[in-house]
């Protein structure tokens, strides 16, 4: 079993990884962290790369799972989070407005409706 955050590169992403890193720490086990990547096929190894270095800058010892999305970020996320047999899972946040939860906050809501195992909620400063 592992500890999994949702990553991406924002403000909700680190804080994500630092309560991540903190969890995997007081559970003694393992941080996977799992991106979606984004852009054409020709930037996501640039992507992977830059992820990989920022993980590893706070969690050297993080697996990196990364995947296309196929056939969205959050199915990709859905299927990496089974993938990497995660006890509990660390999701990035931030308040929105009524009309900004309708038009950006579907990908967390999907992830903590969907999502089968303890979720960590984290929001960003």
């Amino acid at each position: 079993m592992s500890v999994a955050v949702v990553h991406n590169q924002s403000d909700e992403g680190r804080a994500a990884l630092q309560a991540g890193v903190r969890e995997s720490r007081s559970r003694n086990t393992d941080l996977v962290v799992i991106h979606a990547l984004s852009g054409s096929p020709n930037a996501q190894a640039q992507e992977l790369s830059a992820v990989e270095t920022a993980v590893h800058a706070v969690a050297p010892d993080a697996r990196v799972e990364a995947g296309v999305p196929d056939p969205d970020a959050t199915s990709t996320l859905l299927t990496l989070v089974d993938k990497v047999d995660a006890e509990l899972v660390v999701v990035g946040s931030r308040h929105r407005s009524a009309v900004g939860k309708f038009l950006m906050g579907q990908t967390v809501q999907r992830l903590l409706l969907e999502i089968p195992v303890e979720i960590l909620l984290v929001k960003s400063r």
